[in-house]
């Protein structure tokens, strides 16, 4: 299998090189470059925390 991990391309829009970036948010789910959801599940761990503490108070 070949390895990809470390293939650039130069990609241009109207004559504009466009910004490479790390990481982008798509329909909700961040994408990062290097395929890893690390950063994603963070989000959500935070996110069902909050709502977990939000739910305790009616629980008790």
């Amino acid at each position: 299998m070949k390895d990809t991990t470390n293939i650039r391309a130069d990609v241009t829009l109207n004559y504009q090189k466009l910004e490479e970036v790390t990481s982008v948010k798509f329909v909700g789910a961040t994408l990062s470059n290097d395929g890893t959801s690390t950063s994603e599940v963070r989000v959500r761990l935070s996110m069902d925390t909050a709502a977990m503490v939000r739910l305790s108070r009616l629980w008790t």
